[in-house]
């Protein structure tokens, strides 16, 4: 399994609020943000991956990540630096393509949400694509619509069609599978959103192929979302420690 973590994004809302380091750096209950989100797929050492991080090479972050996978035991990681900013994560994800293992499968994930890794394990991935979901209130997701035999039948970013929210954690069965999707999809220019290319809309070609793709329902409290200056601050009022 190849596992790419993207870290490329601009952290525009944390520079508003006076921060001077990518949102990853950012400490908060005696760990950085990048620990916290690592820590949400410990179980996945279980399993051998390979870890590809990609990041922006003006953040000059190699040191920090390198001292960072160091602590939390982290073997078999590549850094992929990037010039500058894509458009959008399914796009950033292909270029970690020079480090993966080609043909492997591929699990996506942000930098920005802690999961309590009980609830994440490895042998709960099912079908082609595989999507863990909770169910968060609002609009600020992605949201995966399911038939009567619990496969997906639809994905929309930011359209609540369903209760069951992403995570942010996205699976492939091969990273030719991904390529596939990834081609046809986007191929479409209206299937960018405002401009963007997301991951999650990328399933709905996997569904058109007759592509098996399955969720997993975790508890709301198990996820804990840092990803802006807000979520931040509850996060680090909250009684949660491990």
């Amino acid at each position: 399994m190849n596992i790419i973590i993207t870290m490329g994004g601009n952290g525009r809302r944390f520079r508003e609020k006076g921060y001077n380091v990518p949102k990853y750096m950012i400490e908060v209950k005696n760990k950085t943000l990048f620990e916290w989100s690592m820590i949400s797929l410990e179980n996945f050492k279980s399993i051998n991956p390979k870890y590809i991080f990609v990041v922006k090479k003006e953040d000059n972050a190699k040191d920090f990540i390198e001292k960072e996978i160091k602590k939390l035991d982290i073997k078999n990681a590549s850094i992929v630096e990037i010039e500058k900013l894509t458009d959008g994560q399914a796009t950033t994800v292909i270029l970690a393509k020079e480090k993966w293992i080609e043909g492997d499968s591929l699990l996506i994930y942000n930098i920005d949400t802690h999961i309590e890794s009980h609830v994440l394990k490895p042998e709960d991935i099912q079908g082609d694509g595989f999507i863990p979901c909770f169910n968060a209130p609002g609009e600020n997701w992605s949201f995966v619509k399911l038939g009567k035999d619990g496969n997906a039948i639809e994905l929309r970013e930011k359209k609540r069609i369903s209760d069951n929210a992403t995570i942010g954690l996205y699976y492939f069965y091969s990273t030719d599978l991904y390529m596939k999707a990834y081609n046809e999809y986007y191929k479409e220019q209206t299937n960018l959103e405002k401009g963007e290319k997301y991951i999650a809309p990328l399933y709905n070609y996997l569904i058109k192929e007759n592509y098996p793709v399955r969720i997993s329902t975790i508890p709301f409290e198990n996820v804990h979302v840092i990803g802006t200056p807000e979520e931040l601050e509850e996060f680090k009022n909250s009684d949660y420690i491990i």
